[in-house]
């Protein structure tokens, strides 16, 4: 059976100041597809996923999340969760692991209330599905980016979205972080059968969960099956560089720059 479209780009370009960082973009993405967003710096990633929330209009072509298209995706961002790009936090900010998931909430319920009993255990269930229940009281500012990372997803998860948007959700992290940390979201997008969206440098990592790769400077360069999509050819011309794609353990691998043998 066929899962239907659930996000569509139809001929898209999105710009800044009338620059373009993402141009003719047309791809279908089905309902409950992990897709991973690959490309170079400055290749309009993150503006793809800022075009998907509607906080930026397409100067061309149309973009649809379910019925809704352009002008009128604000109506759906609540039925999504989206974790930004990791950022520095202060270790004084004052907010409890708990404050900052009932954030997620906020855009829900208004300016003048107040998030009450529902709500709060709403956040706690979520902190324990990615594993940070018992720190819940903590300053945020306490946290490794690990713990803060998690705690952005159950962010982003307390709303129960349909869709989920992850800009680089592992970046500067260490490697036993990142592999928590992409399980966690691998977990988290079978169990809640959500449309996942993945933007990320190491497309190794989420290789193995991935139902789509969009390869994008810009432009769309492929966009399909990871076997289909990561071709070598088709990827040098995207970063402009030598890659090499090693076929292992039924599945392709990506190493950037050259490669010398023994």
């Amino acid at each position: 059976m066929v899962s239907p479209v659930l996000i569509r780009f139809e001929e898209v370009t999105l710009a800044y100041d009338g620059v373009p960082a993402v141009e003719h973009a047309s791809l279908d993405v089905p309902a409950g597809a992990f897709v991973g967003v690959l490309g170079p710096n400055g290749s309009g990633k993150s503006t793809l996923l800022r075009g998907i929330l509607g906080l930026l209009t397409p100067s061309r072509g149309r973009i649809f999340v379910g019925d809704l298209c352009c002008h009128e995706l604000a109506k759906v961002r609540l039925e999504i969760g989206y974790v930004p790009q990791s950022s520095h936090v202060d270790p004084h900010f004052p907010a409890r692991v708990l404050d900052v998931v009932l954030m997620g909430l906020y855009p829900g319920l208004g300016l003048l209330r107040r998030p009450g009993r529902p709500h709060r255990a709403k956040a706690m269930e979520c902190l324990e599905a990615v594993g940070m229940a018992d720190l819940a009281r903590r300053p945020i500012g306490h946290l490794s980016g690990g713990q803060r990372q998690r705690v952005s997803i159950a962010r982003a998860l307390v709303r129960d979205p349909k869709i989920l948007l992850l800009d680089e959700p592992y970046s500067g992290l260490d490697v036993q972080s990142q592999c928590s940390v992409m399980e966690l979201i691998a977990n988290t997008h079978e169990q809640r059968g959500l449309t996942t969206l993945m933007v990320t440098h190491d497309v190794n990592l989420v290789l193995p969960h991935l139902d789509l790769v969009l390869a994008l400077n810009r432009r769309v360069f492929a966009y399909g099956p990871p076997n289909e999509a990561l071709v070598k050819e088709t990827l040098e011309a995207m970063y402009g560089a030598a890659i090499h794609v090693h076929e292992a353990h039924g599945r392709p691998f990506v190493i950037a720059g050259d490669t010398h043998g023994g």
